[in-house]
């Protein structure tokens, strides 16, 4: 069985992160499968088929205070905002391993980051057709997890998004994951005390998400490099 190496990066610049997804994805072969686990410094990102009309300064909306910088990626899904309080996890793995099953990766993520926020005592499920995770039931549904990949020669890059402290405010410019109205939630929204650092559910989740990907995790995440804070 395949292990998933967890790396604990810190809080980490968006472009720099991207960069290090490209490095263990060309030396696949010799890495194996990764999960980054970090913070991003405050940055829009818009998918593939996101339409301009959801992302910040459109329909009225503008974004509070300095401009946040936007980035256009090659995952699936639409705009989303990341930044400090919010854990970022990226899988790089080989999807050709796992039968090339897209669908399938998404929901064991799912899956894993459901396993993470029930740690925290805070119940969550899915949505039909809507990834990500979700709080609330039918009855006020809010979005605690955002999730977007992209596949290029069989390995994955990009990933999940769970909001634990972040500052929800700052999903108020876009329209996220392009559904109107979608209300966002984090664990300290939800009621989570003590609050956890993002560094903790880290830990939780290279576990969980170890576990729904079915790879034991081959270490506890570290922060192995320069420029993470």
């Amino acid at each position: 069985m395949s292990t998933l190496a967890a790396r604990w990066l810190g809080r980490i610049d968006y472009e720099a992160a991207l960069a290090l997804q490209e490095e263990i994805a060309r030396d696949h072969a010799r890495s194996g499968d990764v999960l980054l686990l970090l913070e991003h410094d405050p940055v829009y990102t818009i998918g593939r088929g996101g339409r301009d009309e959801n992302l910040p300064g459109s329909g009225g909306r503008s974004a509070p205070g300095a401009p946040i910088p936007v980035h256009r990626i090659g995952r699936g899904g639409d705009v989303t905002y990341h930044g400090p309080g919010q854990l970022v996890g990226y899988p790089i793995v080989d999807l050709r391993a796992r039968g090339g099953d897209v669908h399938r990766f998404l929901r064991e993520l799912e899956g894993g980051l459901i396993d993470v926020v029930a740690e925290y005592g805070v119940a969550a499920g899915r949505r039909a057709g809507q990834t990500g995770v979700w709080v609330g039931g039918d009855a006020r549904p809010r979005k605690i997890a955002s999730i977007g990949i992209g596949v290029r020669r069989g390995i994955t890059r990009h990933g999940f998004a769970l909001n634990v402290s972040v500052e929800l405010g700052a999903f108020a410019p876009i329209v996220p994951c392009g559904i109107a109205g979608v209300e966002m939630t984090s664990l300290a929204a939800e009621g989570v005390l003590p609050v956890p650092p993002v560094g903790e559910v880290a830990a939780v989740a290279a576990r969980r998400v170890a576990f729904a990907l079915g790879e034991p995790a081959a270490e506890a995440p570290r922060a192995p490099r320069d420029g993470a804070r």
